[in-house]
């Protein structure tokens, strides 16, 4: 009889999860609690410097590094062929990594400090709708760079990887609640990321009904502002307070935290929650539960951010 301390008794034993993000913020919280709970690890990040520091922190394990820039598909094509040549096969794909909010940071910051000085006036209001306005401008001209990092490169890795899962095997992404609103409620600074998360999703719901047979499920799960994130700070320190008192009130008590995205994540690790056949869309709101539907006046909030 296996020991309580036996790994081949933990939950996760006998799988290996490729981890996207893996070392920062929500992708690096779950390579470690994944670890704990016996997964194998294989870790996607753009360095083999980072993954390196991903294996420290989890003790100095032996770690099986994805060392790829998500924005480049002959980058993914290289790591994936290095892994392969190790002999290493995911069981399960959770893809943390998201980009496309770079080139348009600094503007962003920029804008939102001065909007945040001024009193609610007309001459406030006319500043919002002109950084609203340069905002769209800015995401418009750097959509290409959202559209690499967040649909080309994971398409390629999941076109890659997918068809090889084993039965049982899943793919879990991420989205926001406002890739749904991707062109109607999206504020402008995220309408690149929205555009092209929503593309990926559409991609595998396609790709999910050619993999039925294999019984490989997939799952989004549409959180609202994780706040302990680079992103979630972001927002909640610049664009939030931009919304009315009530507004910022409701707003921020649908936010959620890493540790309860986490635990969200590894429940439908452990009990899967898609159907074969299908891309299946889970909630996520001011909790580590995980439901089928979003509260509409959640929606309608989150959709009166101004920027």
């Amino acid at each position: 009889m296996a020991s309580a301390r036996d790994p081949s008794a933990l939950p996760l034993a006998g799988r290996t999860l490729l981890v996207t993000g893996a070392s920062s913020g929500t992708g690096l919280a779950g390579v470690l609690a994944w670890h704990k709970l016996g997964a194998d690890i294989v870790v996607g990040s753009r360095s083999a410097a980072s993954c390196a520091g991903v294996a420290d922190r989890m003790g100095n394990v032996k770690v099986h590094p994805l060392v790829a820039d998500l924005g480049d598909p002959s980058s993914v094509d290289a790591a994936l062929d290095h892994l392969r040549a190790s002999g290493v096969a995911p069981t399960d794909i959770v893809h943390f990594a998201a980009g496309g909010l770079e080139p348009i940071l600094r503007p962003l910051l920029r804008i939102t400090a001065g909007l945040r000085r001024m009193a609610p006036s007309e001459a406030r209001d006319r500043a919002l709708a002109e950084g609203r306005a340069e905002l769209e401008r800015l995401v418009a001209s750097t959509a290409a760079a959202g559209m690499a990092v967040n649909y080309d490169g994971p398409r390629r890795l999941l076109e890659r990887l997918g068809p090889a899962l084993p039965r049982g095997g899943q793919i879990i992404l991420f989205a926001s609640v406002w890739s749904e609103m991707a062109g109607a409620g999206c504020p402008a600074f995220y309408h690149s990321v929205a555009d092209s998360k929503t593309r990926l999703e559409r991609w595998l719901d396609t790709q999910m009904r050619a993999w039925a047979s294999r019984d490989v499920t997939a799952t989004v799960v549409v959180a609202h502002v994780i706040s302990d994130t680079s992103t979630g700070k972001l927002i909640d320190r610049n664009i939030a307070p931009l919304m009315s008192a009530q507004d910022q009130s409701e707003f921020r008590a649908a936010y959620v935290t890493t540790e309860q995205t986490i635990a969200a994540t590894s429940g439908l690790l452990l009990r899967p929650a898609s159907p074969a056949g299908m891309l299946r869309r889970v909630y996520q709101v001011g909790s580590d539960e995980l439901t089928d539907a979003i509260a509409p006046e959640v929606r309608a909030v989150a959709s009166r951010v101004p920027l």
